[in-house]
């Protein structure tokens, strides 16, 4: 029995749980609408700055022992990539520049990611250089300058205007149909550009279906004129009409003189000894006469455009070395994404030359994103150089690896 009275205890009564704030719903940034859309189109799923491997807090180099590369590959963790360059990035790839421009130069000044990201400063000297707005690129690199305490970008006085590329373009000669005597009016443009020594003509021959003995020996004698005058021309998709050249001279003699000439005079364009010297043997034998002499374009490489956008850089030994992709690269299905498979096959080091790219929309980025995986898949590697910086952050945007990314060589 308690010696003393103690009153009963009270329960404490339950704290009334104070309500928490709602959430402030945050809108999604380019980085997820980028993931999002490339769900839907079937893109992908890879890391948008880096494949799988560890990170530093610094954002130093480190390495990766993922087994499904051949090698040891060094990865920098951080592209340069910040919310409003990938917005820039993604207006830049719909075609709207203006407003991608606006963007990057209030954000310079105002937004601290981007005043802290070189590749946004980049992206925005590469509007300005193809805007041709000298005094505004001035400008920016003074406070590039203050910014970094480094050399800001140079103005390219070789790099022309956008709209003064088509402009400045030499000469342009189409053959269409049945290539024959007939041909000589289609021809004619040709012959005059020769003549005139017109810089950076070309000469389409993609739509041409078929041919007989005069129309060959016809365009094998421009052709050679236009070599031995050394006058600058590039010879535009004949991949249609090589095949049919090369079926027909399995005929031998019966094919006719002008398709072997004009067989071989295509070779001396493309720059392919070896195959020149084996047809140019089995000419004499089927004719019995000498064949043309090798005597290939001056200079140290010629350029064979193999489809719209899409050249194969050849040097002296016939073989391409670099796939080069020119103008706008849209859709999935653009030719520059087709070549890049095809250039890919007995080749260990995939060369992309993008230099001459004005744009990327986010579908094709999408589609060469899948191939270069495809092309990897094998224990290949990809080289992309000359893309510009807005280009790049695209690119990067769209889950391609900034190992990719090399410079030019001088």
């Amino acid at each position: 029995m308690a010696l003393f009275y103690k009153p009963p205890a009270k329960k404490p009564e339950p704290l009334a749980s104070s309500p928490r704030p709602a959430a402030t719903p945050r809108s999604a940034s380019a980085r997820e609408l980028a993931v999002h859309a490339a769900a839907r189109k079937g893109v992908a799923s890879r890391p948008l700055a880096e494949p799988p491997g560890g990170a530093s807090a610094a954002g130093a180099s480190i390495i990766d022992w993922s087994p499904g590369y051949a090698s040891i590959e060094v990865l920098q963790t951080n592209p340069g990539l910040c919310a409003v360059l990938e917005n820039a990035a993604l207006l830049f790839a719909s075609g709207q520049v203006d407003p991608a421009r606006a963007l990057l130069e209030d954000s310079v000044v105002n937004d601290h990611d981007t005043k802290l990201s070189p590749l946004a400063w980049l992206a925005l000297f590469d509007l300005l250089q193809r805007a041709n707005d000298r005094p505004a690129f001035d400008q920016l690199a003074m406070q590039y300058i203050v910014q970094f305490e480094r050399s800001a970008p140079a103005w390219d006085e070789r790099a022309p205007p956008a709209a003064a590329v088509e402009a400045k373009k030499g000469g342009f000669v189409a053959i269409t149909g049945k290539l024959s005597g007939a041909s000589a009016t289609q021809l004619l443009g040709l012959r005059r550009a020769i003549e005139a020594r017109v810089p950076r003509a070309r000469l389409d021959l993609s739509s041409v279906i078929s041919f007989d003995d005069s129309g060959a020996r016809l365009l094998a004698g421009l052709l050679a004129q236009a070599r031995q005058s050394h006058v600058e021309l590039t010879v535009e998709r004949p991949e249609n009409l090589r095949l049919a050249l090369d079926a027909s001279i399995r005929k031998g003699r019966e094919a006719g003189q002008g398709a072997w000439l004009l067989s071989l005079e295509l070779l001396q364009w493309q720059r392919d000894q070896a195959t020149f010297d084996d047809r140019a043997v089995d000419y004499a034998v089927a004719f019995e006469v000498s064949p043309p002499s090798w005597d290939p374009p001056r200079g140290g490489e010629q350029t064979i455009a193999t489809n719209g956008g899409v050249e194969a850089s050849v040097p002296m030994g016939g073989e391409p070395e670099t796939l080069v992709c020119t103008g706008v690269m849209a859709g999935a299905n653009t030719p520059q994404v087709n070549a890049l498979a095809d250039f890919s096959h007995r080749r260990n080091v995939i060369v992309v030359d993008m230099i001459g790219v004005e744009r990327v929309d986010f579908v094709c980025a999408g589609a060469l994103l899948n191939t270069i995986g495809r092309i990897e898949a094998q224990r290949k590697t990809v080289q992309i150089v000359g893309a510009s910086p807005i280009v790049r952050a695209l690119l990067l945007l769209i889950g391609i690896s900034p190992r990719h990314f090399v410079k030019k060589a001088a």
